[in-house]
């Protein structure tokens, strides 16, 4: 049987046969795959095609809004860096305004190191000690100067007085007999008040109005100082009470062996009569007259004693300031050091 294809075409004017023969069908057959196949993949890429438009066109967007928002963003830390450059330009005005007050008042500071130096008579050298050098040694001086006021009898334990007898030998207005005179009568007024010259504890109060001193009161004080009142007429403190400088202690009289109202005040060191004249005189702007005239103390010896207590107590309070500013810098060191472990954990 033959393999061979025969198609007919009619027309008006009759029909007309061809035959396909067996290689021509080949042909044909792979031509109709070949279109089939290429209308599919046509079709296909067509619908892939579509699928990435659609696809680039969603990325698109998606980066048109990443786009605006980052303008936005970049806008948003304009903003913030012209408010910090006039944050830091506000702060730099501030500073400048600060250390130029700091200068100010370094310098009045320094002029009133020298000040102080030049009144305790220290020997300064702006160029080679640094003012905090100079000025521990100003405080370390000027408080050896307070602390000597205060712990030692000086200035008048009476407001106003009219000195009566003196200190050293004389003739006794009652008895008439010669003898050394251990003290300064100061003349007052019954119910003058007595103050305390120096801080101390009450040593000896003994009540007597008609013999020898009368009302008496001993106070002991730092270093082996004692000072003693005597013809009081009142009392204001107890044996064994602590007294401050300036502390009201008693009031002036006339009592025990006298001719008339003053009080009777002596000053000694190691039970040691001493002339109460020169610690009445006593006084910061007369400060070394009494270690040129009263030569039974060991001055030197005393205040290198209480150059060294002073010099203790300067340097604990230095340390105490300069504590909480070490603690400062080690929290501010630590806080840095944990926002730096934050950022690079982010």
């Amino acid at each position: 049987m033959p393999h061979n294809i025969r198609i007919a075409v009619s027309h008006a004017d009759g029909s007309r046969h061809f035959v396909l023969s067996p290689s021509l069908k080949k042909v044909i057959v792979t031509l109709l795959i070949t279109l089939v196949v290429g209308i599919i993949a046509s079709i296909a890429a067509i619908y892939y095609l579509n699928h990435r438009s659609e696809t680039a066109e969603q990325t698109l967007q998606s980066m048109t809004e990443q786009s605006s928002e980052l303008v936005g963003q970049l806008e948003t830390l304009k903003q913030k860096r012209q408010q910090l450059e006039q944050l830091i330009n506000n702060k730099e005005e501030e500073y400048a305004q600060v250390i130029e007050e700091k200068d100010s008042e370094l310098s009045y500071l320094t002029q009133r190191v020298s000040s102080v130096e030049e009144v305790l008579g220290l020997e300064k050298d702006d160029s080679n000690i640094p003012l905090t050098e100079r000025l521990d040694v100003a405080v370390i001086n000027s408080a050896v100067r307070a602390t000597m006021l205060q712990l030692i009898p000086s200035g008048q334990p009476i407001e106003s007085y009219r000195r009566s007898s003196g200190y050293g030998s004389r003739t006794h207005p009652v008895t008439g007999n010669k003898k050394f005179h251990l003290g300064l009568d100061l003349t007052a007024d019954v119910g003058t008040p007595v103050y305390a010259p120096a801080d101390g504890v009450v040593e000896y109060k003994r009540p007597s109005r008609k013999k020898g001193y009368g009302n008496l009161l001993k106070i002991d004080h730092a270093f082996g100082f004692m000072t003693l009142y005597a013809h009081l007429d009142k009392f204001n403190v107890n044996t064994g009470q602590f007294v401050k400088k300036g502390d009201l202690i008693g009031w002036s009289g006339n009592t025990g062996l006298s001719t008339g109202p003053h009080l009777h005040y002596e000053v000694r060191f190691l039970s040691r009569a001493l002339n109460p004249k020169r610690f009445i005189a006593w006084t910061p702007d007369n400060f070394e007259s009494l270690f040129k005239e009263e030569d039974k103390v060991n001055w030197a010896m005393l205040v290198g004693v209480i150059e060294s207590m002073v010099a203790t107590q300067v340097q604990l309070a230095s340390d105490a300031v300069a504590q909480p500013a070490i603690i400062t810098a080690s929290a501010d060191s630590v806080v840095g050091q944990s926002t730096s472990e934050a950022n690079s954990a982010e």
